[in-house]
């Protein structure tokens, strides 16, 4: 009598050890990517912050604004003891935001400086400037400390 060999077993069984092979190297990408993203995530979350400690330090003020043409002009005042890194401009014309510019002037401690901005319009009548300093590599962006002035119409 001879032995006959029943092989249909043995495919089933390898089938299962693939397809689970497959599916713990895809969750393992899968963990991979994930934990990556977050990482990644929550450091440019961190390199953000608004209104921390180090914001009672500054003390930006906005002396007076004009216009000429479609250039503002406005005279600034760091009074505190932390340099401005950044600043936003945020224009208005009434009540209505026309735009915001976020500029790189930067301002040292007890400073004045003459800032010129191209508006690209001739009807702005009230400013608003945010001031971002920074610390330990992260931008501290400080709204609380907005400095505000209303616009006149014509520089002198």
């Amino acid at each position: 009598m001879k032995k006959r060999f029943n092989r249909k077993a043995v495919s089933p069984w390898i089938s299962w050890v693939l397809l689970v092979a497959f599916a713990i190297m895809l969750s393992a990408l899968m963990y991979e990517f994930m934990v990556g993203y977050t990482e990644d995530s929550t450091e440019d979350m961190k390199k953000v912050v608004y209104n921390t400690d180090e914001c009672r330090l500054v003390g930006l003020n906005a002396d007076s604004a004009c216009m000429s043409a479609q250039v503002l002009n406005i005279t600034l005042r760091n009074n505190n003891y932390i340099r401005i890194s950044e600043m936003d401009f945020r224009i208005y014309n009434g009540r209505v935001p026309l735009h915001t510019n976020e500029t790189s002037i930067a301002m040292n401690p007890d400073r004045i400086k003459q800032v010129l901005l191209d508006t690209g319009v001739s009807s702005v009548t009230y400013v608003e400037v945010i001031p971002h300093i920074e610390k330990d590599g992260f931008e501290i962006i400080c709204a609380d400390k907005t400095a505000s002035v209303n616009v006149e119409a014509s520089c002198s």
